[in-house]
């Protein structure tokens, strides 16, 4: 119920949004009830507010990339990804090491779609299984959005994650510390990602060409890039972060049950498209970045314990063995991103990783969709 509450409540909010928009166009246009017809017309909308735009996408070396702009890009993707978050003591105590919560997630496989259309995608997932791990695991709940800009030069992401479900598999934590795993069904992690893309080498090296397929790599090309992001992550809990046997390891930190930080990125890079066979490729990359962190504690009367800054090592990167031709295309596809993080008594190690398969097919794309297209985006996309 409270979330049909709130889709009607983001409802109302955008229609309050559009109809401000609409009243802020002039008086005599309000009185006609023309603001909101032009608005809600593209070709009107940038004939009125943007009467000089010209959009003109930079064009790449076609020795090198080949892109396909005429037709539609559809794809079938299976993917298999896994979570893992290690919450560890920095005490100089006796066994603290062996008291590090290592949380695993339990989520099944996803079978994805997509299709887009020159700067146009969109994509929907299903999960195929769940509780794959058995019975000792308790079961994970995972969601994701993400919107996304590809330009020839750079490209935009923000993405959100969120991560409800864990399973702490070191038994040295367990209740009655007979090796059995701790059910954290209530442990929740939340993030929100804010990230862009330069890539220096664009005209000869494609970085989008093994993940999203809207271009190929034709000849072998490496490429320099530069990433920077703003990030904000919440790993909390119903009640303590810890369980009571590893409680005494891990000073200052024994009645907390959120960690909030947010951080920042400036990632240098590197990636590579190797083609051989004319269409086959073996491609990768790798940004290597150190993140400036600020984090503050919550305790179980949610009331801020501590706060600090820290800097933390990140490492992220994908892997992509795969063949295209102007029509059809295949892929095996490894991605991650690593971070560990030292705060006030207690550090935090997580990595994200998924396979993937990919398998996609180009279709001339149909008239009524070059015509939405060209009715609605701006002049020269």
């Amino acid at each position: 119920m409270s979330r049909t509450k709130n889709i009607l409540y983001t409802v109302f909010f955008l229609l309050f949004i559009v109809s401000a928009y609409g009243q802020s166009t002039s008086a005599e246009e309000d009185k006609k009830g023309k603001g909101l017809r032009i608005f809600f017309h593209p070709q009107k909308f940038y004939r009125k507010y943007f009467p000089d735009i010209k959009i003109k996408k930079p064009d790449v070396d076609s020795l090198y990339i080949k892109s396909y702009p005429n037709l539609f890009t559809t794809g079938a993707h299976l993917i298999s990804p896994s979570i893992s978050l290690n919450l560890y003591s920095k005490s100089n105590a006796i066994n603290a090491s062996e008291a590090t919560s290592k949380f695993r997630t339990n989520i099944g496989n996803i079978l994805a779609f997509s299709g887009s259309y020159r700067y146009i995608a969109a994509g929907f997932a299903v999960v195929l299984s769940s509780n794959n791990k058995g019975s000792n695991y308790t079961e994970t709940r995972y969601r994701t959005a993400t919107i996304k800009y590809n330009g020839s030069a750079y490209s935009l992401q923000f993405k959100y994650a969120r991560t409800k479900g864990f399973t702490d598999i070191n038994g040295y934590n367990s209740a009655n510390n007979n090796n059995q795993y701790t059910n954290r069904d209530d442990l929740l992690e939340r993030e929100y990602q804010f990230e862009g893309i330069y890539n220096f080498s664009w005209k000869k090296y494609s970085y989008y060409a093994p993940l999203d397929y809207t271009q190929r790599q034709l000849k072998t090309r490496m490429g320099f890039l530069i990433k920077a992001g703003v990030y904000y992550n919440q790993l909390s809990g119903d009640s303590n972060l810890l369980t009571v046997a590893q409680r005494p390891y891990f000073e200052d930190f024994n009645n907390i049950k959120t960690i909030r930080s947010t951080s920042f990125k400036i990632a240098p890079g590197l990636g590579i498209n190797l083609v051989f066979l004319r269409r086959f490729y073996l491609s990768a990359s790798i940004f290597v970045p150190y993140n400036l962190y600020f984090y503050k504690y919550l305790n179980e009367d949610d009331i801020k314990s501590s706060e600090g800054a820290s800097i933390a090592k990140v490492l992220d990167g994908s892997a992509v063995l795969g063949y295209q031709s102007k029509r059809f295309y295949a892929g095996l596809r490894y991605q991650f991103y690593s971070k560990q993080a030292d705060f006030k008594s207690v550090g935090m190690k997580s990595l994200f990783s998924y396979f993937s398969i990919d398998l996609g097919y180009r279709f001339k794309a149909p008239k009524i969709l070059k015509r939405i297209y060209k009715k609605t985006m701006p002049p020269g996309m």
